[in-house]
């Protein structure tokens, strides 16, 4: 069973914000990943874009508010 979307959505934002910051990869990228700045930065953007599909994969785009479900 998966959680709520709510939830999952929320964890998935928490997730990403724990990213490191740009000028923290430039600093530490090969110590900490044995990875040059650019590679690292590249690396973090693809989890980034990987972390936001998981998260919407299988669900369905919620209405926008104030649409009704059944037009009148």
């Amino acid at each position: 069973m998966r959680v709520s979307n709510e939830l999952d959505y929320y964890e998935t934002l928490e997730r990403i914000s724990k990213y490191d910051s740009p000028e923290k990869l430039k600093k530490n990228s090969g110590k900490d990943w044995g990875l040059n700045y650019h590679e690292a930065l590249e690396m973090a953007y693809e989890n980034v874009i990987e972390e936001a599909k998981g998260a919407i994969k299988g669900r369905r785009r919620p209405k926008k508010e104030g649409q009704n479900a059944a037009k009148i």
